[in-house]
């Protein structure tokens, strides 16, 4: 069975979040103060945000950071405090 990692479904969840909010990457990006390669990196699994950024994102979309980390937790295989 080939399970998408945390990481890549954390960058699926921000994704979704981002189109349905019509927004483009670098809207987003700019919102949330970071790069838009970065931001490109981390929809797409290649990058591990720390929690700052997470919550840039978060609220730059206007949702709770845990409603971005429950995309790691459908994986069974959610960050375990470190």
């Amino acid at each position: 069975m080939n399970t998408p990692s945390p990481l890549r479904k954390l960058g699926g969840r921000i994704r979704r979040l981002r189109t349905a909010a019509a927004w483009a990457p670098d809207r987003l990006a700019t919102a949330a103060g970071i790069e838009t390669e970065a931001l490109a990196a981390i929809e797409t699994g290649r990058r591990d945000p720390d929690y700052l950024t997470l919550t840039r994102i978060a609220r730059a979309l206007g949702v709770p950071v845990a409603a971005l980390l429950s995309a790691m937790d459908e994986c069974g295989d959610a960050a375990d405090g470190d």
